[in-house]
This record gives C-alpha cells, structure tokens and sequence, in this order.
C-alpha cells in the first residue's frame, strides 16, 4: 500500500497543467486588452494620390504637397491619425481605395455612382470645372452641349470628363492631367475640360497659353476611403476639417 504521506492525488498531479494555462490565458488576454486599448491611429491608413496640381502634387524633393494635401495632413495629425501617403496615377489611386482594405484617395468628387462605394471627410477644396481650347484658336463654345463639334480631352477615370460624356459628348482619355494638356498643346484634341485651378496651373508651368471657353460646375474635392476604414476615424476627420468657406478658397493661398 503506497505511504499516505507520499502519495499525491489526482487534483494534486493536475495542478502544474492549470496553473499552466491559468498563465497562458491570462497572458494572452493581457494582449489583447493592450491591442484594444491603442490608439485608433495605431494602423496607419494608406492614402492614396494622383499628380494633380494645385491640390496634389509632387515638390521637387519629392514630397506630396497641394492646397488639397495641407487640408488633409493638419486634420490627421489634429485627430491623431497616422497615414501613408502614396502617389500614383489616378486610375490606380482610386481602384486602390475601392478595392482595398484601409486605403483612402483624394482629391476625389463625391458622385452619385460613387456614394455607396466609400466613406466620405470633407471637403478639402472646391473645384471648378472648366473646358479650355489653346490661345488663338478660332473655337467658340460656351455649354458641354457645344463641345460636341469638337475633339474633346479629359483622362482616365476622371469626374469631369465623366460627366461630359454623360452629356453625350465623345470624350477621349489621356493617362493623366498633364498628357491630356500636352494633347491639347499637340493639337490632338481641340478642347480640353479639366479643373480650372489645375489647367491654368499646369499651362503656366508648361508655358502653354490658354483659353478659357466656360465654367460648368463647382465640384467639391474630398478624401473617399475603403469601407473598412472605421465610421468613428472618419467622423474624428471631419471634426478636424476646416468649413467649407476656407475649403473653397484654400487653392489660392498656396
């Protein structure tokens, strides 16, 4: 008969495996309290944008700069939310944002095919939209409707170009904003429709003179993002963001 006083029991040889998982559970809950109590901004969001002056654009070193970039950068860092600002062609800027998890893009015009696919902060800057032919060029048109005689410029996956074409009127597609006015200056195109503030400002870079045919539309400008990215983040965003009065005139102090 084993010695009662060296014997140890079956709660006794389990003891070591609980205190064991005791532990462990702990350990782990430990982590993920401490992953839910990190900031919001912890993930950065990845936002993406095109080459689209003066709103956003490259400086020569290389930074992301535009009236539209300084908007946005001062309301995250108000609302203590870190991000990774990507610049790529504006095709890809947007179907990055649609598709992917935690990504944003600006500057974008808030449409009504595209309402359901993100969430909204803004708006950063108002743009007008605006058709221009090159300077001495006998073209006279002053609606869309008018623009029909003519070859017409825009580029991919752009808003204003977009709406042209819904207009009815054929619309043809550059990669981007500065090739769509290098067609214009090449005389592919007759007439180009494009943000007014970035037409002037890409023409006076490239030392294209041109001509103002109409203005058709005032299109806020925002920050569109991914569904995942959390309803809370976006309204701490918006609080952030300045009225729509100095969004409207931000371009000009540039």
């Amino acid at each position: 008969m084993p010695d009662k006083k060296t014997a140890r029991s079956p709660i006794m040889r389990n003891e070591p495996l609980k205190q064991r998982f005791s532990t462990g559970w702990r350990s782990l809950l430990g982590t993920l309290l401490l992953a839910l109590s990190q900031p919001l901004s912890a993930a950065p969001l990845i936002i993406n944008t095109e080459d689209y002056p003066p709103f956003n654009y490259p400086s020569e070193q290389g930074q992301i700069i535009g009236s539209a970039t300084q908007v946005l950068r001062a309301a995250l860092h108000a609302a203590d939310v870190d991000a990774e600002f990507r610049l790529l062609p504006w095709a890809r800027a947007y179907t990055a944002a649609r598709l992917r998890e935690q990504n944003c893009v600006y500057s974008t015009t808030r449409t009504t095919e595209r309402e359901a696919l993100f969430r909204w902060a803004g708006p950063l800057v108002v743009n007008e939209w605006a058709a221009f032919s090159l300077e001495g060029q006998d073209i006279k048109a002053s609606s869309i409707q008018e623009l029909a005689d003519f070859r017409v410029g825009s580029f991919r996956e752009d808003a204003v170009g977009n709406h042209v074409a819904a207009q009815g009127v054929e619309v043809l597609r550059a990669p981007n904003e500065r090739e769509n006015l290098a067609r214009l200056n090449a005389g592919l195109v007759d007439v180009i429709v494009t943000g007014k503030a970035t037409g002037e400002f890409l023409a006076n870079a490239e030392n294209v003179a041109l001509n103002h045919l109409f203005t058709f539309y005032r299109a806020p400008l925002y920050l569109a993002c991914h569904p995942s990215v959390s309803r809370n983040l976006i309204k701490r965003l918006q609080h952030n963001l300045p009225p729509l009065g100095e969004a409207r005139g931000a371009w000009r102090h540039e």
